[in-house]
């Protein structure tokens, strides 16, 4: 199998990766924290298609994992959010979750060039995505809040270069 990842919008992706990708499965504890594949389809779907934007992770073609970038203030389209960046459980710990994070801030610079700001918030006990959001080059950029998890980073990054 090719080890090069690739991605793609949801829209872009074959009917038979998109059954594949509603399929895909992480640990009760990361649906938790940034919902099941299905719950996170599911948002994509029922959102206004110019407000979110859907990315399918492909390993040699096969779904491996999904993210989706929302502008959360219509009248702020410079600011846009990450949620629920997920691998599914049989690709973990193999590193594609920090190439999936570089694949999907360049394809959403490339699909929304107003997007100036990338903002997220990490459950504050993920040191491995902590770890990863920082060794991109997000910040802090409040104090650590309470959740609706648990305690959380809130962080974000310049998009412009």
């Amino acid at each position: 199998m090719s080890r090069v990842l690739v991605v793609k919008t949801l829209n872009e992706i074959t009917a038979a990766q998109f059954a594949a990708l509603r399929a895909l499965k992480v640990s009760e504890h990361q649906e938790v924290l940034g919902k099941s594949f299905l719950e996170s389809i599911t948002d994509w779907e029922d959102a206004p298609k110019d407000e979110v934007l859907g990315l399918c992770f492909l390993l040699g073609g096969e779904p491996v994992g999904l993210t989706l970038f929302k502008r959360p203030m219509k009248s702020l389209p410079q600011v846009v959010s990450i949620h629920g960046l997920k691998i599914a459980t049989p690709w973990q710990g193999q590193g594609l979750g920090h190439l999936a994070f570089r694949l999907a801030v360049d394809h959403l610079i490339n699909a929304w060039p107003e997007a100036a700001i990338l903002k997220l918030a990490v459950d504050a006990e993920n040191a491995s995505a902590l770890a990863m959001y920082r060794a991109f080059g997000m910040t802090d950029s409040g104090p650590v809040f309470e959740g609706p998890n648990g305690s959380e980073h809130r962080m974000e990054i310049s998009l412009t270069r």
